[in-house]
């Protein structure tokens, strides 16, 4: 995914952009009360040294949009660092504050590249790399699980609405899923990837298939971070 990000960057203003390319290990972090401290290694691709500053922010969601605030209840070390050509760096993600008694906290560390002068005989555009990664923190008190509760809506335009709300106390990374229309023979694909935090809705609109009718229960099946699951959904009209 990140590979693809910076691939993404890169094609889109080719020929007359040049990005960076650096990478993060884990994608992520867990932390715990007893486990507190995460090493995170940056490892530069590119034959230039690149300068990265980090930032950590608080995670939410809401109205199904991602919500990023500045916090200083992670810390992150050092927060501007210069990593060499081909070379790597390692950098600590640290809690600040007791975990929640029983939900799972949500932050993201984002890493951007800082633009630096670009060569005399340089006539493109410059694209700065930003890329994050998700820290989730245990509650302190039992184990942080989702619950999700799925819902579906036929929209004017004939598309359908999926969303799930996660009742639980702990996230969800829906990976894929695909969806059984009544009447079609082959099931339709919901392929963006992404993140149910605890008390959030997160949706998909669908275009359904031309043979696919509005009336019946709809069964989906996907995967996630935690496997598979399955759900069977009765749409609702607007």
């Amino acid at each position: 995914m990140r590979t693809l990000v910076a691939l993404l960057l890169i094609a889109t203003l080719a020929p007359l952009a040049r990005a960076s390319t650096f990478n993060i290990s884990p994608i992520r972090a867990e932390l715990t009360g007893a486990h507190r401290t995460e090493a995170l290694t940056i490892m530069n691709a590119d034959d230039s040294p690149v300068v990265v500053q980090i930032r950590v922010v608080r995670w939410s969601q809401k109205d199904g949009a991602e919500q990023l605030e500045d916090t200083r209840e992670l810390l992150a070390t050092p927060p501007v660092l210069q990593i060499p050509a081909n070379g790597q760096q390692i950098i600590r993600v640290a809690l600040r504050r007791e975990p929640d008694s029983a939900q799972e906290l949500t932050y993201r560390v984002i890493f951007e590249e800082v633009p630096q002068a670009a060569p005399k005989d340089f006539t493109g555009l410059r694209v700065a790399l930003r890329l994050s990664i998700p820290v989730f923190v245990a509650p302190s008190r039992g184990r942080a699980s989702a619950e999700l509760a799925w819902e579906s809506r036929w929209l004017p335009n004939g598309q359908l609405e999926m969303a799930a709300t996660n009742n639980g106390s702990g996230h969800l990374q829906i990976t894929d899923f695909e969806a059984q229309f009544p009447g079609s023979l082959m099931p339709l694909k919901g392929v963006t990837s992404k993140y149910v935090l605890p008390g959030s809705r997160m949706s998909w609109t669908l275009t359904p298939p031309a043979d696919a009718k509005k009336q019946g229960m709809i069964p989906i099946r996907g995967h996630s971070d935690q496997g598979d699951f399955s759900a069977d959904v009765a749409p609702s009209d607007l």
